[in-house]
């Protein structure tokens, strides 16, 4: 039996250029709330600590420029390999004959399709529940394979939120659990 969940292929309009631009931007204004935020987070609320943390770091500008670009950089370098790793999830199918979980992805950089094939018995299904003051409430499930993160999926900041069968895919993963599936039926390592 072949169960399959889908939504429309993602698509960006990005090009590598308004790509850039965003980052560049995104690393000037994170930049410069950096040197106001170290200041005031490294006090403590105490005010007349932050005129000796800023004093620090005004003698050691370059030293404290440099660190804080590193930092930045490494960020948008980690999301961008993770981004890219990834993909976006726009098809799962659960094919119970073969004991196989096929997802399809997209990479939004290039727009290329990745078709992946998991077994059963190597993967766990992480389903959180969250809910926070900016983006509400929020259901993210993470699929891993060999306890490795292959795909992860924010059921409400992404169109699978408009599936008609997204509450029968989420009682699907709860069902199957957050321990690997064994060929003769049974869950367990």
């Amino acid at each position: 039996m072949t169960d399959s969940y889908e939504i429309e292929k993602p698509t960006s309009d990005l090009n590598y250029l308004t790509i850039g631009i965003k980052y560049i931007v995104l690393f000037i204004v994170i930049f410069l709330a950096s040197w106001i935020a170290i200041p005031l987070l490294v006090s403590t609320g105490r005010p007349t600590r932050v005129n000796i943390v800023a004093k620090f770091l005004f003698e050691n500008t370059f030293l404290f420029s440099v660190l804080i670009s590193v930092v930045i950089l490494s960020w948008f370098i980690y999301r961008t390999i993770k981004k890219y790793k990834l993909g976006e999830v726009f098809k799962i199918e659960f094919n119970d004959f073969d004991h196989k979980l096929n997802i399809k992805t997209t990479n939004l950089a290039n727009n290329h399709e990745k078709d992946n094939s998991y077994e059963y018995k190597n993967i766990v299904y992480k389903l959180c529940n969250s809910k926070d003051a900016l983006f509400g409430k929020q259901r993210v499930l993470q699929i891993l394979n060999n306890n490795k993160t292959v795909h992860e999926i924010n059921f409400d900041r992404t169109a699978w939120c408009r599936n008609e069968r997204i509450d029968k895919l989420i009682e699907k993963v709860e069902k199957l659990g957050t321990t690997p599936y064994k060929a003769n039926g049974e869950v367990g390592y």
